[in-house]
């Protein structure tokens, strides 16, 4: 009785070992740091273990391990004997020791996977607070007495790691974008957190893979004026155009020299003042198109403007991009009290079949049907990848061309210079790729 009653508490011990990783991990470091500045020991006590994660996973760790082998070779050696017995009574036979062994051996396992493991993993992610409190100065002890046997095992180890280049490593390896991009889905289907929410996180994890030309206005959509324009040019820009930042060139729109502020305009109409486009001139700011989208964000930030010119390699004009575009990227489209809603440029005709504007991104494509399209090259549009797999010519209308799995595209709407629109058919036997958008 007393060899079971030690089995179990080593079980036990190796199951306060699981849940106190489980615990001290899960808990809301919020939470403990407004504990410590109460005055909880047991709080500063967690935020010590979190701070040097790789100590204290290294102390469970080996702890569950040492547990694990002790409880195995003692249930193997002492139980077996109490239960060779009974088996031999059973006309087991010489066998008997064998299967007394293999009883005992799976007994000890099932007791720690469930006791040692499953149960105490499980208690901790629910009370995962509580739990830390209860268990971190216990383990802080337990660290500090251990140390020397990490220090060895962790020591032995390294050395014949150091033959592959690598060291021994306690801490988990760090989530990638894709991991969390997972995370957010599996929140949001399971309702931990609401469809908004879960759309907001994964747009503001896919900003960080954008660059300026991802999400500029391109070059042929910009609506600039000449430095020589008068008012009338101005008017339009600000009045029919309804646009509050217009670029101003000289020669072309390879050499902006700056914007005017539709503010400074009205501060000069209300003074009675007449309306000159070098006095109103604003200082250009501009950024290469191969800049983060996100390191944009932060420098239209701290210099406390809303407009950026990007160029390109060779200095030309590429596009604009404003405060607004990049904010858009994170919470989508943004409309004021004036605009007219804009056709939508992914329009559903049938079940599987849509028809979508050649100016889409296939990023949008991906978010809005959630169906892969690949990336081929630099292709910034669905006109741009159509022209790619036509072999760098305009497709005419009518042809149809794979663009990801299961996924065909047919020009339904054509100019010499670019596809204005085609119709994308998901095949009946393809699925679409699950994403949070």
């Amino acid at each position: 009785m007393s060899e079971l009653l030690l089995l179990l508490g080593l079980v036990a011990f190796g199951g306060v070992l699981a849940g106190a990783e489980m615990a001290v991990v899960t808990a809301q470091r919020g939470r403990l740091e407004r504990a410590a500045d109460a005055g909880s020991a047991r709080a500063r006590a967690a935020l010590r273990l979190r701070r040097n994660p790789e100590r204290f996973l290294a102390t469970v760790q080996v702890g569950i391990t040492l547990v694990g082998a002790i409880a195995g070779a003692y249930g193997g050696s002492s139980l077996a004997v109490l239960v060779e017995p009974w088996l031999v009574e059973l006309g087991c036979g010489e066998a008997s020791g064998e299967i007394a062994f293999g009883i005992v051996v799976a007994l000890v396992t099932y007791l720690s996977v469930v006791f040692g493991e499953l149960v105490p993993k499980s208690l901790a992610l629910r009370f995962a607070d509580r739990y830390a409190l209860a268990i971190a100065r216990p383990m802080v002890m337990l660290g500090w007495l251990g140390r020397p046997i990490v220090w060895l095992l962790s020591a032995s180890s390294n050395v014949v790691l150091r033959l592959f280049g690598d060291r021994t490593n306690f801490v988990e390896g760090k989530l990638t974008r894709e991991d969390l991009e997972h995370l957010v889905e599996e929140a949001s289907s399971a309702g931990g957190i609401d469809a908004g929410t879960g759309q907001l996180v994964a747009r503001a994890l896919e900003f960080t893979q954008l660059r300026a030309d991802d999400v500029m206005v391109p070059r042929r959509f910009v609506h600039a004026i000449a430095a020589d324009a008068g008012e009338a040019a101005l008017r339009v820009a600000m009045l029919e155009k309804g646009l509050r930042r217009v670029p101003v060139f000289r020669e072309s729109l390879d050499h902006v020299v700056g914007y005017v502020l539709r503010e400074d305009v009205l501060g000069r109409l209300w003074d009675g003042k007449p309306l000159r486009i070098d006095e109103l001139l604003r200082a250009p700011y501009f950024v290469p198109e191969s800049m983060a989208a996100e390191r944009v964000l932060r420098e239209l930030q701290q210099r406390r403007l809303h407009l950026a010119i990007v160029v390109e390699e060779h200095g030309g004009t590429a596009g604009i991009v404003t405060l607004e575009d990049l904010v858009e990227e994170l919470v989508g489209e943004i409309f004021h009290e004036h605009d007219q809603a804009p056709p939508r440029p992914i329009q559903r005709e049938a079940t599987g079949v849509w028809r979508v504007f050649g100016s889409v991104s296939p990023r949008d494509v991906w978010r809005e049907l959630r169906i892969e399209i690949p990336e081929r090259g630099d292709e910034r549009t669905l006109s741009g990848l159509l022209v790619s797999l036509a072999g760098d010519r305009v497709p005419a209308v009518g042809e149809r061309f794979t663009v990801g799995p299961g996924l065909e595209a047919e020009v339904v709407e054509a100019s010499p210079r670019r596809v204005r629109a085609a119709r994308l058919r998901l095949q009946a036997d393809a699925t679409a790729t699950p994403r949070q958008s």
